[in-house]
């Protein structure tokens, strides 16, 4: 009999306030709020993974430009580094162009000294053989 009081009760109490009913609609809504979380969470992912491609496309695109500016500027590298070895070279070209004048300038002006020498010597003998054919010892 206690059993029988037992099923008698929560039969009554289930059936005849509605208690029951609560419960299985807990359990069948229970199963709805997990579905509609879900779907919450999908659409919040699928927003989020929308702007990260969307962000990563954008990364893309400025990549490449970086990209070309940095081949671009490599080139400018290169085409500098022709020109300094060229002007290098033409220094060096001209640092020996430049000894080599100052040489020549220097053995003109010795010779120039010498030349300069010879005119004092020849006008002291032009004057002493004048000197000597005027007779006057001026």
């Amino acid at each position: 009999m206690n059993t029988e009081i037992i099923v008698a009760i929560v039969g009554a109490l289930l059936g005849g306030s509605g208690i029951g009913a609560a419960i299985v609609s807990a359990i069948a809504n229970r199963q709805k709020t997990a579905a509609q979380a879900t779907m919450t969470l999908s659409a919040g992912y699928e927003v989020r993974l929308a702007k990260l491609t969307e962000r990563a496309c954008q990364l893309e695109a400025r990549i490449d430009t970086l990209e070309g500016q940095v081949s671009s500027l490599k080139s400018g590298i290169s085409e500098r580094d022709a020109t300094i070895v060229n002007l290098q070279q033409e220094n060096v070209d001209l640092q020996d162009e430049i000894n080599k004048l100052r040489k020549a300038v220097s053995c003109r002006d010795s010779r120039i000294k010498e030349l300069e020498r010879q005119v004092v010597d020849l006008t002291k003998r032009l004057d002493a053989m004048n000197g000597k054919q005027d007779g006057s010892g001026e």
